[in-house]
């Protein structure tokens, strides 16, 4: 398949800075970052559950169990009865 495009000069400069540090063509240097980016896709939790469990959001709290379902009586009951 041929793309052809045309480079903002931001990203020009960055691809003049990956070429002149890796001494790598634009051809492979897309190649790379087609694989990389590949791989963060493929790799994408499903669902912001799994997402969240990944970067140890969930289970990072102590809480009763039943929080969701009674977070009302429970506050009620922190407050003191009020």
């Amino acid at each position: 398949m041929e793309i052809t495009t045309q480079l903002t000069a931001k990203q020009a400069e960055k691809l003049a800075l990956i070429q002149a540090q890796t001494h790598k063509s634009p051809e492979q240097i897309l190649d790379s970052a087609l694989d990389y980016y590949y791989q963060q896709v493929v790799n994408a939790p499903d669902n912001h559950l799994e997402r969240f469990s990944q970067i140890g959001f969930i289970g990072c709290i102590e809480a009763e169990p039943n929080l969701a379902a009674d977070s009302e009586a429970i506050l009620r009951q922190e407050l003191g009865g009020r």
